[in-house]
């Protein structure tokens, strides 16, 4: 769908209190896919799958598709958090999950100074314990409290997924995604690339500028993307090779 489409979808399941997991699979997404099937089951499982990466796009080119445009998890908060709201719709109720200690509220305040059609209601940066640690009744329902529309999960990708899934029945908050580098973008620890940049492909070069202990990932990451396409590229070739007819056989 397209990012008009998104934002509709998240703002109609807010005041329909419909239940939104949202996956915002990028190429790290995909990976993970591959070699994790718990990780890739929670994709499948998700309620809405967002292109967030180009890679995906241009994969899905090549694939033919029917991807229409990229639609990343930070475009779409960052839509939400700014675009003007209908008569019939209150601010979109936010709650942080995560993050470095001091950031999410950091993010908090930022959201609570400067939007009209978001708030946030609540923060949590639970540390780096186990699933079990930082999946506590009492965590729960500390964010239950808050009354939230929308839990923004910051965990890191396996994690917060992991998190989601088995957690998300207990939440009352209709809307769940995790957003790893939102908090980060909300709270002004790291700037997001120009539009320019995220349109032709290139954010993760600004990604390594901001957070250089990205580019082993991103080195990781692109040697698995150009072996994928010359995987896809050799299957189409041989599905469109002539087959070889056999000769019917002699009377």
């Amino acid at each position: 769908m397209s990012l008009a489409e998104a934002v509709q979808t998240v703002r109609n399941a807010a005041r329909q209190r419909t239940p939104l997991f949202i996956s915002t699979p990028n190429l790290n997404f995909l990976i993970a896919s591959q070699k994790d099937p718990a990780f890739r089951n929670s994709v499948i499982h998700s309620d809405l799958s967002l292109a967030d990466g180009m890679p995906i796009l241009w994969l899905a080119k090549l694939l033919k598709a029917p991807i229409r445009e990229r639609v990343a998890g930070s475009t779409l908060f960052e839509q939400l958090r700014y675009s003007p709201l209908e008569p019939e719709d209150r601010p979109l109720r936010v709650y942080f999950f995560g993050g470095p200690d001091g950031v999410a509220e950091k993010a908090a305040n930022a959201i609570n100074q400067d939007s009209t059609s978001m708030q946030c209601v609540g923060y949590c940066s639970p540390g780096f314990g186990s699933l079990d640690d930082i999946s506590t009744p009492e965590l729960l329902a500390h964010i239950n409290a808050s009354e939230a529309d929308f839990v923004v999960v910051s965990l890191g990708a396996k994690k917060g997924q992991a998190w989601i899934e088995r957690n998300r029945t207990h939440l009352h908050a209709p809307i769940i995604s995790h957003l790893g580098a939102v908090v980060n973008f909300v709270a002004g620890n790291v700037q997001r690339a120009p539009v320019w940049m995220q349109r032709v492909g290139l954010e993760w070069f600004w990604r390594i500028k901001e957070e250089p202990n990205l580019w082993r990932r991103y080195f990781s990451d692109g040697a698995f993307f150009l072996a994928l396409v010359f995987s896809c590229l050799k299957d189409m070739k041989l599905n469109k090779a002539p087959k070889n007819k056999k000769s019917p056989p002699k009377p």
